[in-house]
């Protein structure tokens, strides 16, 4: 199994149990944080406008206003 310097940021928020079933990761306006300590956080880019929206929504997020699909293709973890 690769180190945590080894995988991406979405990798490790896919292998964090509350993380991983969250529509958050499958956004365009998610990003994932990493902080030093090794904790793994999803921002939420579209809480910039509604001001009451929360930027670290509590996971894992099933419903959300304001989900829209990434182009990117969703990844499990560990494929290539």
């Amino acid at each position: 199994m690769p180190s945590n310097d080894e995988l991406n940021p979405d990798d490790l928020a896919r292998e964090q149990p509350l993380l991983r079933d969250s529509i958050c990761l499958d956004c365009c306006d998610h990003r994932t944080i990493v902080s030093g300590r090794g904790s793994v956080f999803l921002l939420c880019q579209s809480s910039k406008t509604p001001s009451h929206w929360p930027k670290y929504p509590r996971q894992p997020l099933r419903q959300c206003p304001y989900w829209t699909q990434s182009t990117e293709p969703s990844r499990a973890p560990g494929s290539t």
